[in-house]
């Protein structure tokens, strides 16, 4: 037996508990509880509640959803009812949310005389009298719970946090109380019991309605007054269901608690890790980076330890899949398969896939039920807890498809509006002729990576929308607007054109040669599997801990303001000094125009009396150009500079050299002929071949009076200084940096760099530390001092800051502000 992974105990925290409860209303409870009271004896009373979970359970009455649903003998639900939603039997009570919301769908149904007086199943007395048993509860993180659960027999012991996931407030105090007693002494779960009201304003008002939507661009639609309001109350809900868990903790915490080192490293006994899928295996691999980054190092295939290797795979396919995909194969062995599963949410755009698949099949009738060459649409649809309309909507879409091309062996839309087993989702993606993927906003959307994963055998194409997280990554995919399924449809007709757009993307997935499916397929595999959401997350991870690292180190000291005594002595001491120093902001103050100074004298003075000491190495750093430089400064003897932010260095005595001859400048030059106003957004007055770089500042220039051009060498800059209105100077700037990112940061090896009032747009390589590390190899000084205002010097800052072999280092920037720099001074140097 293998040994224990801990020794300590080990606390897992999630918003569910692995367990619920549920209580046993008898029928004569039921009856009790749920019939009306009237008082006019001789009014019929029937039993309206279950009479409506008749209708409902009933659903739409066309002819094709009264049959039985074939689904089902195919995919029998291993998933229970709701509680919440059952009548007699097992029933957990509802929350005052939940009972308003059902009152008022209800309320237009139920006849006047059943609207009287009626005894509530949701009264207390009901559930202080009811027996209860804990379930396992289906709602919440299922992979937390089953990696868990996968390692519970080598756990010296496992403690769960978190809610029932059930209302509470009903319950009696000896109810809750002896609930709380059954889960920790039996089930090692510790039950956090939070009010209703918070958590109905945490989970399904701000999670649900104010992150979730902000996080993934959603618009609302509500009024402006009325939005805040509902986030302002929601905000102390979401607060206060997180105080309720960590007081919780805080109450059941024991000495030598953990939750996540000792599990990882004990897993990593392994030679190898398998996981059912490629988000799972991700996920995992993460993990790792993230918590045991100083004693392994993750890559695509695996972890490497310090003595041992452990490999990651992916193994989709276990004997219940097969089972499930011989049962497919069977039933489907005459049709094509479109599948998706989507949660029933708006963004999902399950709505407007289904308006897509009427589209296709009406364009295309040769694929409406024909014995040997028809196609199939199976959508699950996941319950949500928002409250929308989305519901009925899709069930009418479907109910009008499966009327207008059903036959009496053929159905075009299975529609289950509910979950099924995982292992039967993964047979249902490896079955599969298509994957369709029509979110109107998403995430990264990881049911296309799993599709990808168990098409390993097939090599069926993906249809994926381009609002989707991974559209940018999956480029062997058809990709399309989920809006266009009859825009298309009415322009194919008038001009027999078709584009490959939704309804016709179907056609074109179904049609494709194995051949070009088998490419398409394995650049997308290779991409899921070795660069895609993983790779991302090992850079982004690497980079979020280095910024954060720099964050904390900026913020928690207070940078000093320069004291020249603090150092006279060790100034007075050294043998060789080197002394970098930028120009406009630090040496002199900004001038309205970028390339002149009229208080230059003072300066040429200052700078030559400190070079004729023959211990000190003077150079200036600036972001102007080396003529410029030369013009203002060309006079002061035994001076080197260094122009456009370390593209040019003149070292003393030297001559003016580019330290960047190999740069790739084809931004510089690149032009747009005809102007793209959807892509670009600009469109100047200029009617030569500029380039798009020129396009977009010369944009800007016209918007904003009094900003100018400066073209240099190897960069180009937007000045603002000058501008009529600073603050809309500044707007305006902010506008044009993103604007430049969006349309060349991903093509070119550029960034545009937020200066004192000005953009500049230079090749990403550049940076005032290459000039230094050129002109240390000139000079060994033990004294620097570095000085400068902007963010073009903070890599001069923070290269400086590591020279080991330097006795005294001080660098300062103009200004107290974040920065690499020890040290700062209030304003120009004087």
């Amino acid at each position: 037996m293998s040994p224990p992974l801990s020794i300590h105990r080990v606390v897992v925290v999630s918003l569910f508990l692995p367990y619920t409860v549920s209580f046993d209303i008898g029928k004569d409870k039921e009856y009790k509880y749920s019939r009306p009271v009237d008082i006019n004896p001789t009014v019929p009373k029937p039993n309206l509640i279950e009479g409506l979970a008749a209708k409902r359970a009933d659903g739409p009455t066309s002819p094709i959803q009264q049959a039985e649903d074939p689904i089902n003998k195919l995919f029998p639900s291993k998933v229970p009812t709701t509680p919440s939603q059952t009548l007699t039997g097992w029933t957990q009570p509802r929350s005052r949310a939940q009972k308003s919301g059902v009152d008022k769908r209800l309320s237009s149904s139920i006849p006047s005389f059943a609207q009287k007086r009626r005894v509530s199943i949701d009264s207390s007395n009901i559930f202080a009298e009811a027996p209860w048993t804990i379930e396992p509860c289906t709602q919440g993180n299922i992979g937390l719970q089953n990696a868990i659960n996968s390692v519970a027999h080598n756990l010296t012991k496992r403690v769960w946090v978190g809610t029932l996931g059930m209302p509470t407030e009903t319950l009696t105090d000896k109810t809750r109380t002896d609930i709380r007693a059954k889960l920790m002494a039996e089930y090692d779960s510790i039950p956090v019991i939070v009010p209703d009201h918070d958590f109905e304003g945490h989970y399904n008002q701000f999670c649900k309605q104010v992150l979730w939507p902000t996080f993934h661009y959603v618009l609302p639609d509500n009024p402006k007054k009325q939005i805040q309001e509902d986030e302002d109350t929601s905000w102390k809900h979401y607060v206060a269901l997180n105080q309720h868990f960590a007081d919780t903790i805080s109450e059941n915490y024991q000495p030598g608690d953990i939750m996540r080192k000792e599990l990882l490293e004990g897993v990593l006994g392994a030679d190898l890790i398998g996981f059912q899928t490629y988000s799972f295996a991700r996920h995992f691999l993460q993990t790792c980076s993230r918590i045991l980054s100083s004693i392994l190092e993750t890559t695509p295939k695996g972890i490497q330890l310090e003595n041992n290797f452990v490999s990651v795979g992916i193994f989709p396919i276990d004997p219940e899949v097969l089972e499930w995909i011989e049962v497919l194969r069977e039933k489907y062995k005459d049709k094509k398969l479109v599948v998706a599963r989507d949660k029933l949410d708006y963004v999902k755009g399950v709505r407007q896939k289904m308006l897509a698949f009427e589209t296709f099949l009406t364009m295309h009738p040769e694929w409406q039920g024909k014995v040997a060459y028809c196609v199939v649409l199976i959508q699950v649809a996941l319950s949500t807890t928002e409250q929308n309309e989305l519901q009925s909507q899709v069930s009418d879409v479907v109910a009008r498809i499966n009327s207008k091309f059903s036959n009496l062996a053929y159905q075009p839309v299975v529609y289950l509006h509910k979950d099924i087993t995982f292992s039967q989702y993964l047979a249902l993606l490896s079955t599969a002729d298509v994957c369709l993927i029509t979110s109107l906003r998403d995430g990264m959307n990881l049911t296309s990576h799993e599709y990808v994963v168990c098409q390993e055998n097939k090599h069926r194409p993906l249809i994926l929308s381009e609002f989707a997280g991974t559209y940018g990554s999956f480029g062997a995919a058809i990709r399309i607007n989920p809006w266009d399924y009859q825009y298309l449809y009415l322009r194919y007709l008038k001009l027999n054109k078709i584009e490959k757009e939704c309804a016709e993307a179907i056609h074109e997935a179904l049609i494709i040669n194995d051949e070009e499916a088998t490419t398409k397929w394995k650049e997308l595999y290779a991409y899921a599997s070795l660069n895609s959401a993983q790779h991302w997350t090992e850079n982004f991870v690497s980079e979020l801990e280095k910024v954060h690292s720099d964050m904390q180190r900026r913020f928690s000291i207070h940078i000093p303001h320069l004291n020249p005594r603090s150092f006279l002595g060790d100034f007075r001491n050294s043998q060789k000094r080197l002394f970098l120093l930028d120009y406009d902001g630090t040496l002199a103050a900004y001038e309205k125009a970028p390339n002149t100074n009229n208080s230059t004298k003072r300066l040429v003075e200052l700078l030559t009396r400190l070079t004729r000491d023959s211990r000190n190495v003077v150079y200036v750093m600036s972001g102007r150009t080396s003529d410029s430089l030369e013009e203002q400064l060309g006079e002061v003897p035994d001076l080197g500079m260094s122009a456009e932010n370390g593209s040019y260095l003149k070292l003393i005595g030297g001559k003016w050299e580019n330290l960047f001859t190999d740069l790739d400048m084809s931004w510089k030059e690149q032009v747009n002929e005809v102007i793209n106003p959807t892509s670009l957004k600009v469109r100047s007055s200029r009617t030569d071949n500029i380039s798009i770089i020129m396009q977009i500042f010369e944009y800007y220039t016209e918007r904003t009076p009094g900003s100018l051009i400066e073209k240099k060498n190897l960069s180009i800059v937007w000045h603002y200084r000058t501008a009529d209105n600073s603050n809309y100077g500044a707007w305006q700037a902010a506008e044009c940096q993103n604007h430049i990112q969006d349309a060349l940061g991903s093509t070119y090896p550029i960034h545009a760099i937020a200066g004192n009032k000005n953009i500049e747009v230079m090749p990403r390589n550049i940076s005032k530390s290459v000039a230094v590390r050129q002109i240390l190899t000139t000079i060994e000084p033990d004294f620097i001092l570095c000085m400068g205002d902007d963010r073009t010097d903070e890599d001069m800052f923070d290269f400086v800051n590591k020279l080991d072999n330097v006795k005294t280092v001080i660098t300062c920037t103009v200004g107290s502000k974040s920065s690499e720099a020890k040290w700062f001074v209030s304003g120009v140097l004087r």
